[in-house]
C-alpha cells in the first residue's frame, strides 16, 4: 500500500527518519528505520536512505505492508456542495484523518479516495473528535481553505451541539469562562481547566430535564480549544453520558480501551453523547451568510427516547 505526505513548511532539514517516526507514530523510530534501509521510503520520487534529509515542501512516499485497516463508521452523508464547499454529516466512531493504524480509516482518506464520486481535492476546515458526530467543513482549495481559516480564528463561525449531560444544570443558560490547557502527566493524555491554558468561553442552555439526573444541553463554543465543551462540562459538574475519559481515571479508561468494558454510563451510550447539530459561517466565494444542520444520529436519538419514556411499574 503507497501512502505518501507533504513535510510541513519550517520543519527541518532533519533525517528522513525523524520525520517518519514523529509523525507518524504508528511504527516506532527502530521500525522506520528499517522500511528505509530496506528501500521502500522514497523522498521526492528518489529512493531514499537513512542519510536523506527532507525539509518543508518535500514529498515522501513510503510502499507500507498491506493490513486490515480498523472497523469504521463510513456512513458520511453529503449535506451540501459546490465548487469551493463540501459540507458533511460525519458518524460517530469516525476520525476525520490518520492517526496510528488509522491510516485509510479516516474520513478524509475516505472522502478523497473511496467515496464516489470521489473529492480528492478536500481539505478539512475544522475538526470533531472521533466519536463526536455533526456538521463538518471542508475545503475544496487552497485559497478557500485559507478564508475559513480566517473565519475560526476570528471566531466568527457560530457552531452549536446538542449534548446529553449528567445532572441538571440549576440554571437555565448560563457562559462558562474558564481556561482550559494540557493538564497532569499520567498515562493517559487529558485537557482541563487550569490558570495557565488558553482562554474559552462556551455558552450553555438547558434544553430539556430528565429529574435530576440528566440534561440536554445546547452549547455554543466561543473558542475552539481541545476537547473544550467535553472540559467544560466536566468541570461544572456535568460531564457528557458516555464521556469515558472525563469520567474515569487513568485505570479504568486505559482497562476500557483494552477490554471494551462497559461501566456505569457506557452502558446507556458506547461514545460521548456529543452532536454538532449547525454550523453557520460567511460562503468565501458567494460572499453569504450560509448554515448547514445535522438530525440526530440514531444512538443519541434512541437514548433520548428512552429517557423521555414513562417509567412503568
Amino acid at each position: 500500500m503507497l501512502v505518501s505526505s507533504k513535510v510541513p513548511n519550517g520543519f527541518g532539514p532533519a533525517p528522513i527518519a525523524d520525520y517518519l517516526a514523529g509523525r507518524f507514530t504508528y511504527w516506532s523510530r527502530p521500525e522506520w528505520e528499517a522500511s528505509v534501509t530496506d528501500g521502500r521510503i522514497t523522498a521526492n520520487g528518489a529512493p531514499a536512505s537513512l542519510t536523506t534529509q527532507v525539509t518543508g515542501g518535500d514529498q515522501v512516499a513510503c510502499d507500507l505492508p498491506n493490513f486490515a485497516p480498523p472497523a469504521v463508521n463510513l456512513d458520511v452523508a453529503i449535506l451540501y456542495e459546490d465548487a469551493w464547499l463540501l459540507v458533511v454529516d460525519k458518524p460517530p466512531g469516525l476520525r476525520v484523518h490518520s492517526q496510528g493504524r488509522f491510516v485509510t480509516a479516516n474520513l478524509i482518506y475516505y472522502l478523497r479516495y473511496q467515496h464516489q464520486p470521489p473529492y480528492p481535492e478536500v481539505h478539512l476546515a475544522h475538526r470533531l473528535d472521533a466519536d463526536t458526530s455533526g456538521v463538518l467543513a471542508l475545503a475544496r482549495d487552497k485559497t478557500t481553505l485559507a478564508a475559513l481559516a480566517r473565519q475560526f480564528e476570528r471566531g466568527d463561525v457560530r457552531k452549536t451541539y446538542l449534548a446529553l449531560v449528567h445532572g441538571a444544570p440549576d440554571t437555565d443558560a448560563a457562559a462558562i469562562d474558564l481556561p482550559i490547557g494540557r493538564i497532569g502527566d499520567g498515562e493517559v493524555p487529558r485537557y482541563g481547566v487550569t490558570a495557565e491554558g488558553k482562554t474559552a468561553v462556551t455558552h450553555m442552555r438547558v434544553l430539556e430535564r430528565f429529574g435530576d439526573e440528566y440534561a440536554l444541553l445546547e452549547l455554543q463554543p466561543a473558542h475552539g480549544r481541545t476537547h473544550q465543551l467535553r472540559v467544560h462540562c466536566a468541570a461544572i459538574g456535568h460531564p457528557l453520558v458516555g464521556d469515558a475519559l472525563y469520567t474515569m481515571n487513568d485505570a479504568a479508561y486505559l482497562a476500557w480501551r483494552r477490554e471494551g468494558r462497559h461501566q456505569g454510563e457506557m452502558d446507556l451510550i458506547a461514545r460521548q453523547a456529543l452532536h454538532c447539530a449547525r454550523l453557520e459561517l460567511w460562503h468565501p466565494e458567494r460572499e453569504t451568510a450560509v448554515s448547514f444542520t445535522a438530525p440526530l444520529p440514531a444512538d443519541m436519538a434512541d437514548l433520548l427516547a428512552r429517557l423521555r419514556k414513562p417509567a412503568t411499574n
